[in-house]
């Protein structure tokens, strides 16, 4: 996607039309990345209007030099830690687990042959419980390290580890069960 200087001068301006262009341009990116870190498609969509907010505020401070989706990815990211922050009822759902020991009997690694398409499987991870969605997203799809995850969100390095690797179990089980499916799927259509 490239969006031109002009537009984000006209938008930094002020004028309407360039900010409702620049919202079309800037929709899919940024919802792609709300939808991942809200169960909700409203609440969704609330956060993709703040952001874009942010966005449009902060232009004026941007580095014309540099590309603009990284930027407004940092403004997206930022902007969903401080939701995750500022609601306590998600940091009250966190298991604060240092000690992973309640875990050593079950499977921590995908070893499960995947036939599932994308969207499947981050359907599957917008099931996860809301901690654990958030970290797993963070660590695994956004690429963002445990002790950043425990800067952003405020909780520890220990407990976004513990909350990762709850995540993926759940994940592995939700993977295996859709696979039983499919499988029962086939042999009926064959039998």
């Amino acid at each position: 996607m490239v969006i031109d200087n002009e537009l984000l001068k006209d938008c930094e301006n002020g004028k309407r039309r360039a900010c409702n262009l620049l919202y079309e341009h800037l929709f899919s990116y940024l919802m792609n990345i709300c939808i991942r870190y809200n169960n909700n498609y409203d609440e969704a969509g609330a956060a993709l209007n703040a952001i874009f907010l942010k966005i449009v505020i902060n232009l004026s401070k941007r580095n014309p030099d540099k590309q603009l989706l990284p930027w407004v990815k940092v403004i997206a990211m930022n902007h969903l830690a401080d939701e995750f922050r500022k609601n306590k009822t998600l940091k009250n759902n966190l298991s604060f687990n240092e000690d992973l020991t309640q875990f050593d009997t079950l499977k921590s690694e995908f070893n499960v042959q995947i036939n599932l398409e994308v969207k499947d499987l981050l359907k599957m991870v917008q099931k996860l419980p809301p901690a654990c969605n958030k970290i797993f997203n963070l660590h695994a799809i956004d690429g963002y390290n445990h002790a950043e995850i425990g800067a952003m969100l405020g909780i520890s390095e220990g407990t976004s580890k513990s909350q990762l690797h709850v995540a993926r179990i759940k994940l592995q089980k939700m993977i295996e069960e859709e696979q039983k499916h499919l499988k029962i799927k086939r042999l009926e259509k064959a039998g």
